[in-house]
């Protein structure tokens, strides 16, 4: 099991009426923001940045502009980027309740050149965030957050859950599910900006699949663990921990951001503890805990963890204590 939660007593800096909820792919995220999303006075936002990540890994990465994973650092103006986190923090109304409706419509104007395109998210974000509209708190979660944590924290100062898990559950679900790696493993920047914080050079396509994807954490927990070093008022939440007892878990987690209880989260958490696969946040959580003992062969776990034994925290955003 990986380490307990870090409950103790702690000054959570941020916003009351903005969460942010980051962590890696696979990790619970989507779990946790859905239960937010069901509190008294919460509107939810299921990933936002996420709007030209191809999930099959086939397409190039970012080709309107978007993509997974951007870097971008305290001061940056963000781009347009910026206008999507605007809209996210600043708009009051359910997009999210919509979206069914509005990514049909929205797909095709990912073709066009991306001056316009750009242009028409920027005009776009400045009349969602004048909306009138009421909402106690809204509570965004993303997965490509690893390199830009800093700079969405100094724009909007949200409240920051980082939510982790075992990296063997990780990796033997990227692997269940091809999570692609996109170019995390080539991007110039990425290896300049991170090459004193691992051993060795990057994998290639020649490494095993496996190899390649222990890459892939070790370097974005790796990020998030720097990022998460410099804000102690962050928090942390661990996977295996709230699959134990999720209601305690969580209303102790909801507590200590200040989200108030409510019986909708518990009977969202009783509705989601059943079998499920795939990427809907529906699981039993007694059997998640120790997942990769299952999905993962013994030499698997030796060439895993030799990979994450290159990164200063072997693939967690924060190590286990023990």
């Amino acid at each position: 099991m990986g380490p307990s939660s870090d409950m103790q007593e702690q000054i959570v800096t941020g916003r009351d009426d903005r969460i942010l909820v980051a962590g890696i792919s696979r990790s619970g995220s989507s779990w946790l923001i859905e239960a937010l999303g069901v509190t008294p006075g919460t509107k939810r936002w299921y990933e936002p940045d996420n709007i030209d990540a191809d999930p099959t890994g086939t397409k190039p990465v970012g080709r309107s502009g978007f993509g997974p994973y951007p870097i971008i650092h305290p001061g940056d103006d963000g781009g347009v980027f910026k206008s999507l986190w605007d809209v996210a923090f600043g708009s009051t109304v359910h997009l999210d309740r919509f979206g069914g409706l509005l990514i049909p419509i929205l797909r095709p104007m990912l073709k066009l050149p991306q001056p316009i395109l750009h242009r028409l998210v920027r005009v776009g974000s400045k009349v969602l965030t004048t909306l009138p509209g009421k909402t106690d708190r809204i509570a965004v979660k993303s997965v490509y957050t690893c390199f830009c944590l800093d700079w969405l924290v100094e724009e909007y100062d949200p409240k920051v859950i980082i939510i982790q898990r075992n990296p063997l559950n990780v990796i033997s679900s990227w692997r269940e599910l091809k999570i692609p790696a996109f170019d995390l493993m080539t991007r110039p920047e990425l290896i300049r900006l991170y090459a004193d914080r691992y051993e060795g050079p990057p994998p290639t396509l020649e490494d095993s699949p496996l190899t390649r994807m222990a890459w892939q954490v070790g370097l974005t927990t790796t990020a998030m663990g720097d990022s998460l070093d410099r804000h102690p008022g962050w928090v942390v939440a661990n996977h295996e921990d709230l699959c134990v007892e999720p209601a305690k878990k969580f209303k102790a987690l909801f507590e200590k951001v200040g989200v108030p209880w409510s019986e909708d989260v518990e009977a969202y958490l009783e509705k989601s503890n059943r079998p499920g696969e795939g990427l809907k946040p529906v699981r039993v959580t007694s059997e998640q805990v120790d997942r990769w003992k299952s999905r993962l062969t013994a030499s698997e776990v030796e060439e895993i963890n030799s990979v994450l034994a290159r990164f200063p925290r072997k693939g967690w955003i924060r190590e286990p204590s023990s």
